[in-house]
């Protein structure tokens, strides 16, 4: 039986850990490796400081060899006037032949204490994980919710069959779809409210998110913080990762943002927007001309992502009367999002864990 030890994650250790993480989804999850440069930005390039890491070790024939980990990636939150630094989850396995061996939840137990030295709170976006970590001390408050926008008649059809088209190339079946989609397209349609596209360097340079936030903050309740450089980090400047940025506004100040992810042509996912200030007419209006922009660019869909507590009611409800759950969602394993308060936290919320202000900025590089 091999030796097992834990202890922080060093430097130097970087590539041979990237290098068991990418074995590790290539066996459980059948994704694609996640590059050095990657997992460097992840851990070091956060506004809110590197990541908290620690590793599982292995000795086996003399050599010691990383078959675990744990990490807490910093998120920058705002409550109000407060500023909360709080840690998702990141990086988090160990290899299955060694899970009989080694008693992981003791293991993450431990790290709470450290933890806790720095961050005001945790939370987890990995699938599956939330009965593990109810016994940490963790709430649940149940699985994400996943609303799709139908932008063509029959889109689900097209998409279906191109699924099963898996041995042509990306370019025909995408041609294919469009074809198909397109001889059921809808009339034209025209938007009431015109919306500023923003390439990722154009954002991250516009006077709109200079000073977009220090407002905005006022009204979101317990939200990641949206200030250019959160942004840039979660969206704008991750390594290999292209996105849309639209704004809009109204007479008088009222605007809203929404950040896009258009890498699959025919279904796009709206992962993050903001109106302020959160008034149903208004999200209803920009909604409106999102759609509008998805379809007029080819998409078939738009997708988006929430939990049942994570926008306000009101909010909640525009989504829901213009997007209907996903009719494939059943076929897909159900997401949560586990939150724990840690002694700060505890202190300044007298140890109520209240609503958070929940998109795919949360979620962004989930595993």
């Amino acid at each position: 039986m091999s030796d097992l030890r834990t202890r922080r994650l060093e430097p130097a250790d970087e590539p041979a850990f990237n290098e068991a993480f990418c074995r590790f989804i290539r066996t459980r999850y059948h994704r694609r490796p996640r590059s050095l440069e990657h997992m460097r930005w992840i851990w070091h390039g956060a506004p809110g400081g590197d990541a908290e890491s620690w590793i599982v070790e292995a000795r086996e024939a003399g050599q010691w060899k990383i078959v675990g980990h744990h990490g807490l990636c910093p998120i920058r939150f705002t409550c109000g006037d407060e500023d909360w630094l709080c840690a998702k989850t990141m990086r988090t396995f160990l290899m299955p032949e060694y899970r009989d061996r080694f008693l992981y939840l003791r293991f993450e137990q431990e790290r709470l204490a450290d933890a806790a030295q720095r961050f005001d709170a945790l939370y987890s976006t990995a699938p599956g994980t939330a009965r593990l970590r109810s016994a940490l001390g963790y709430q649940n408050f149940g699985p994400w919710l996943w609303l799709e926008r139908g932008l063509q008649p029959l889109h689900l059809l097209p998409r279906i069959i191109s699924s099963l088209l898996g041995k042509y190339s990306p370019g025909a079946r995408r041609h294919f779809c469009r074809a198909l989609a397109a001889m059921t397209q809808p009339p034209e349609r025209t938007s009431s409210r015109d919306l500023v596209e923003y390439t990722s360097s154009e954002a991250l340079a516009s006077s709109f998110f200079a000073s977009f936030w220090t407002e905005a903050r006022q009204t979101a309740g317990m939200a990641p913080r949206r200030d250019p450089a959160d942004l840039a980090w979660t969206f704008w400047q991750r390594p290999g990762f292209t996105c849309s940025t639209l704004t809009c506004s109204w007479p008088g100040g009222a605007c809203a943002y929404f950040i896009v992810d258009s890498s699959n042509p025919l279904a796009f996912h709206l992962l993050d927007f903001y109106v302020f200030p959160q008034r149903p007419d208004l999200l209803a209006e920009a909604l409106e001309a999102l759609f509008f922009w998805c379809a007029t660019r080819g998409a078939l869909s738009l997708g988006f992502h929430t939990t049942a507590d994570g926008l306000p009611p009101e909010l909640l409800r525009v989504f829901s009367c213009r997007m209907k759950p996903f009719a494939l969602s059943r076929f897909f394993p159900k997401g949560d999002m586990p939150r724990r308060l840690l002694a700060a936290g505890t202190r300044r919320t007298g140890a109520r864990l209240s609503p958070w202000n929940v998109t795919e900025i949360l979620a962004a590089d989930q595993i």
